[in-house]
């Protein structure tokens, strides 16, 4: 039998003290690898840019689970694994405190530097070699470094064995990251396909610590005699901390993870905001989840009946429309609407940014609220917008423009809601807590409990795209992410691709007409919601169907000309201009060659055969066009029109056009830029949400003093001058009375006074051109009768809020009248 030797007695210095290994250490060393690979990947997984404090504190933290975790507690712990001699406390290792810092810092500097030189450009295959490299030698050359702060032996290498295990680390880490990129690059890498790529990473650190400590031989230096070292014991403690500390940001990424998929779960069946934002190449911002940045406005729109739909043709949406192409209008508004807001509703808690809940409906104020969603829901998607703004850190007015279209999301949950719903009660009717405003506010309100997605589109220039990934955000192919955004809002895959698309080519262009003369097309059928719906370009909802004459302006001849064929149908017109080409003075005989070739340009475009009976509106109408290099006013080009009510079976037959609502096309004639129309929108926002968002604020009456100045009035005679006039208050929103798009707003109500914000916006906004008023004051004298004064004319700019006429409005007015 062997003699069991004492190594801790006698004089073994200077000999070579044979090792072995504890297998249990063995497997905790590589797991405490793998925790600190799978943190750092994750880390690494989120970065976005090069530039910004939220990348730099994550190629820091990477730094350090990598450096700190992966490799520094890797290596300690799998020394723990060796015990020299027969395990002896008196030769096993002990280390110096001084090489045992510096080997945990120095590896987290030179990886600091080698995720720095990685980037974020997936493409670039000498960075992640590059990269991976660093990594590779960040381990080898912390091995060797740990090894050396060994106080009470020698280590000696086979230098076979030191070469074999730095190219084991570095193959290894360019393996592991290069996959990690390609995953990364296509946003394939789940959380399990990361798992792997740290399987791969850890076991390069692992391997090459084993290969390097099997060719290890250590001579004892001396023995320890109870001076003050680190222990293995002592640094085991340190590293399982550190592990630890690893171990929580992971669950803090698999908490997070979760609580992003279910709020993603729930908004599909939300009315959400959602923001699509493309950089010059075209390149979708993501967050680092792949998913769009959004904020919820609120559970569901309230429907008070089946007729009553939220779609682009609602009252409601062409309100959010035109608020988004002028965000000006509301930015002054958005503190008051967030206070009223929490008048009439409890917050889920207190901080400032937290959604709405449930409304008091035992309270006054809650129950004014019932009498005016359409207000509630405005104003939580202006409070919205204003958060989705801050959340991707840009100003509300860069935040873009409402898309066209709304995308109904939470299919799948839908179809097996209503299942659920048709089973117990046969019926889908959804009943909601009676003071919940954003689930709906009255009992008997019909949904199917559909989410709706709207957009914000916006294309960013190439220093707004590098700033945006500077605060966390990812720029990537459609293709790559389309799969992911169809799962978050259970949408089909190819449905929110083509959405985007549509987006993409929606934020390229202004959609608008070129100056000049155009002939177009008036087409417009009935719907059987009793609404009309009007052709237009598929690609650029906000135009008719047209085709261009090649003149800038119309001479008095060819207006004459035109005159004599009012009414008269396509195919009259071009038979009539066909003869009288040949007689034609020759300023008239180049117009009707023109004339009649954009006729037939027209009339292939439009590919049906109803347009041969449409009919001629020979006044030339002012459409909105670009404006010409140098020219500050908006521009307006001429319409010649053929005009036609088509059956309410009609179907565009060509591709390129489709019918969209009449009301939809109508608002936006309003919105494109320099339109004076919105100043006048402007004035109407102010003008109906003041009053309620200002309900404290004295009220105000302007006077004309005699001396073109003006001053005010707010004493008690001036507030017996309100109470006199007639207070007709409608008990409904204009928006929420059915209400053609044709019929005009009511002007607000007389006893209104001008609040402040009012005053601002007509004092600090340049408007289209001045209008002359009369300014008339009621005076209320005790024991006399009211008498009325004129006060002289103003130079001021108009209070008035009318919209002004369109295009659309006298093609249908004529359409009406001529059918």
């Amino acid at each position: 039998m062997t003699p069991i030797i004492d190594y801790s007695e006698g004089d073994f210095q200077g000999q070579i003290i044979p090792h072995s290994f504890a297998p249990i250490f063995v497997v905790l060393s590589y797991l405490v690898s793998y925790v600190g690979s799978l943190t750092t990947l994750e880390l690494l997984h989120r970065r976005t840019a090069g530039k910004g404090l939220y990348n730099w504190y994550l190629v820091i933290g990477s730094s350090f689970t990598m450096g700190g975790v992966a490799i520094w507690c890797m290596h300690y712990v799998g020394n723990r694994a060796l015990i020299l001699g027969n395990g002896e406390d008196a030769v096993q290792i002990t280390y110096n405190s001084g090489f045992t810092a510096l080997s945990f810092f120095v590896p987290v500097i030179v990886l600091m530097g080698a995720f720095f030189a990685l980037g974020t450009n997936e493409n670039d295959r000498l960075r992640v070699a590059l990269g991976g490299s660093l990594v590779g030698l960040a381990v080898n050359g912390m091995h060797y470094l740990g090894q050396a702060g060994i106080e009470n032996y020698n280590c000696i290498y086979v230098p076979g064995e030191v070469v074999a295990s730095t190219l084991i680390a570095i193959v290894a880490s360019i393996i592991a990251l290069s996959i990690f990129f390609i995953l990364r690059a296509t946003w394939t890498n789940s959380w399990k396909k990361r798992a792997l790529c740290a399987v791969i990473l850890s076991a390069g650190v692992s391997g090459m610590h084993w290969v390097a400590s099997i060719g290890t031989s250590y001579r004892l230096k001396h023995v320890e005699t109870g001076a003050v070292r680190i222990s293995r014991n002592g640094i085991i403690t340190i590293t399982l901390a550190n592990a630890v500390a690893a171990c929580v940001v992971l669950l803090s990424f698999a908490i997070f993870a979760q609580r992003v998929r279910r709020n993603s779960s729930n908004r599909a069946e939300q009315v959400v905001l959602a923001c699509v934002t493309f950089d010059p190449d075209g390149r979708l911002l993501v967050t680092p989840e792949g998913l769009l940045p959004s904020q919820k406005i609120t559970n569901s729109y309230l429907e008070r009946s089946f007729d009553d739909i939220f779609s682009i043709s609602h009252p409601v949406f062409l309100w959010l429309f035109r608020t988004s192409r002028n965000w000006e209008s509301i930015k002054g508004l958005l503190v008051g609407m967030r206070n009223h807001l929490v008048s009439t509703s409890s917050l889920k808690d207190s901080r400032p940014n937290s959604s709405l809940s449930k409304l008091d409906s035992s309270n006054t104020a809650t129950a004014s609220a019932f009498s005016d969603y359409s207000i509630i829901f405005r104003e939580l998607f202006c409070i919205a917008a204003s958060e989705l703004a801050a959340q991707i850190s840009e100003p509300l007015e860069n935040l873009g423009v409402l898309y066209d279209e709304i995308l109904s999301t939470g299919h799948a949950k839908n179809i097996k809601n209503i299942k659920n719903s048709q089973t117990k009660s046969g019926a889908h009717e959804v009943n909601s807590t009676p003071g919940d405003l954003e689930s709906g506010i009255s009992t008997s309100s019909y949904t199917l409990g559909r989410g709706q997605l709207l957009f914000v589109v916006r294309r960013t220039t190439k220093a707004e795209a590098a700033r945006l990934q500077t605060h966390g955000f990812r720029f990537t192919n459609v293709n790559n992410v389309a799969e992911n955004l169809a799962s978050s809002i259970q949408v089909p895959r190819k449905e929110i691709a083509s959405q985007i698309e549509k987006m993409h080519n929606y934020s390229r262009s202004d959609h608008i007409l070129e100056p000049g003369v155009h002939l177009a097309c008036f087409a417009v059928r009935a719907t059987l919601r009793g609404e009309f719906d009007v052709m237009v370009r598929k690609d650029a909802r906000n135009q008719l169907p047209t085709s261009p004459l090649p003149f800038t302006a119309l001479e008095p001849c060819h207006i004459e000309l035109l005159s004599h064929l009012d009414g008269w149908t396509v195919s009259a017109c071009q038979k009539h201009l066909g003869i009288k080409q040949a007689l034609a003075p020759p300023s008239e005989k180049s117009f009707i060659i023109k004339f009649v070739d954009a006729l037939a340009q027209l009339s292939a475009l439009i590919e049906d055969p109803f347009f041969d009976e449409a009919r001629l509106v020979a006044t030339p109408l002012k459409a909105p066009c670009r404006r010409t290099v140098g020219d500050t006013t908006p521009g307006s080009a001429l319409l010649i029109t053929f005009r036609s009510l088509v059956p309410i079976h009609t179907r565009a037959s060509n591709e390129t056009l489709e019918f969209c609502p009449l009301s939809f096309f109508r608002c936006q004639q309003y919105v494109y830029n320099q339109s004076p129309d919105h100043a006048v929108f402007s004035r109407q926002v102010h003008r109906e949400f003041a009053p309620i968002i200002e309900p404290t604020r004295t009220a105000t009456i302007y006077h004309h003093n005699g001396n073109g100045a003006y001053g005010t009035r707010s004493s008690h005679m001036a507030r017996n001058s309100i109470n006199m006039i007639p207070h007709l208050t409608p008990s409904k929103s204009t928006l929420d009375q059915p209400r053609r798009f044709w019929e005009r707003r009511p002007l607000p109500s007389p006893t209104r006074s001008h609040s402040s914000s009012e005053r601002t916006l007509v004092e600090n906004t340049t408007f289209g051109g001045i209008m002359v008023s009369q300014e008339i004051t009621v005076d209320v004298r005790q024991g006399t009768a009211l008498e009325m004064s004129s006060l002289g004319t103003s130079g001021s700019a108009s209070t008035e809020v009318e919209d002004s006429e369109t295009f659309v409005d006298q093609l249908f007015a004529i359409c009406v009248e001529g059918r």
